[in-house]
């Protein structure tokens, strides 16, 4: 309830009730936009960009790790209601004025993680926490094994959130030969990471493999399905997982597949163009099976416009 009531005593400031600026706990008193900022950007901008002014780091820190906790919680909040801009210069500040602190830099990079990319993280953004976890990453007065989780999330951010290019990650296809990602080439690509022993990755596998649309985005080279197993080849799930998936599936074993893509829940499907770069992540089968549908079908109704029947 204490921060269900704070976040609305937060919000009250934001869209205009001037005297009632919300607290965590007893920690700092949050800034409260001018009456003249009526727009709703405009006055949580100045709010995330203003957040910290008030706040004795000095102890905070030390003294009261849940308040502050709660307070960047709360901060988090805001965001998506703000500018961009400021968003990531409100960051950049906070982050600065620790770069020299090895202890601090790491309490705020966990808070991030709580907050924006744990599997209990209210708000997930990974652009957002990108920052904190680079900060972390690259700290040298951080321990090298704390040091290892963010760099791990860096490179797992950068390699798979979209806008990124996956790289030429190897595998080994299910006749046993060997390639990389790179190896695949089609008008678009669909990354299907899934598990035998996982009901709904089956699930997915099944409504996937059965579906028209997809079936013929693949004939005509317009996409390719690749199934990935994320284990050694000596699992005896890879075995499991070469006599379940698709005949025009590429079908493989990735190893490595931990260490570039955020695994922690499957199925996942990646979408990338021809040139890997990702254009989706996290969707769900109800989703791709209607992009597929409408993509489908506005092949063959450019196809029929172009050639009429007679």
């Amino acid at each position: 309830m204490k921060r269900i009531y704070s976040i609305l005593l937060l919000f009250i400031s934001i869209i205009g009730a001037g005297e009632a600026s919300a607290k965590s706990g007893e920690l700092f008193i949050y800034p409260t936009p001018p009456d003249t900022m009526q727009a709703l950007q405009p006055r949580c901008d100045y709010i995330v960009t203003r957040f910290w002014e008030r706040c004795n780091f000095g102890t905070a820190f030390d003294k009261y790790p849940a308040q502050l906790n709660a307070a960047f919680g709360d901060w988090v909040a805001i965001m998506p209601h703000a500018s961009a801009d400021s968003v990531h210069v409100a960051i950049e500040r906070l982050l600065a004025r620790f770069a020299k602190k090895g202890p601090e830099t790491l309490a705020l990079a966990t808070m991030a993680e709580n907050w924006l990319y744990s599997d209990t993280a209210e708000i997930t953004s990974e652009e957002v926490y990108l920052p904190f976890a680079k900060a972390a990453a690259s700290h040298k007065k951080i321990g090298k094994a704390e040091r290892a989780r963010f760099e791990s999330q860096v490179r797992i951010i950068e390699s798979s959130s979209v806008g990124a290019r996956v790289p030429a990650i190897p595998f080994v296809k299910a006749d046993g030969s060997k390639g990389t990602l790179d190896d695949v080439r089609s008008g678009s690509v669909l990354l299907f990471f899934n598990d035998p022993d996982c009901l709904d990755c089956t699930m997915a596998r099944i409504r996937l493999s059965a579906d028209p649309n997809t079936a013929q985005l693949i004939e005509r080279g317009e996409l390719s399905v690749v199934s990935i197993y994320p284990g050694e080849t000596d699992d005896d799930n890879w075995e499991k997982a070469k006599a379940s998936t698709h005949p025009a599936w590429v079908t493989v074993a990735m190893p490595d597949a931990y260490d570039y893509f955020d695994l922690r829940s499957t199925p996942l499907f990646v979408f990338l163009n021809s040139r890997h770069k990702v254009l989706a992540t996290g969707l769900d089968i109800d989703h791709l099976l209607n992009a597929f549908l409408v993509s489908n079908q506005a092949t063959l109704q450019k196809k029929a416009n172009e050639h009429p029947a007679q």
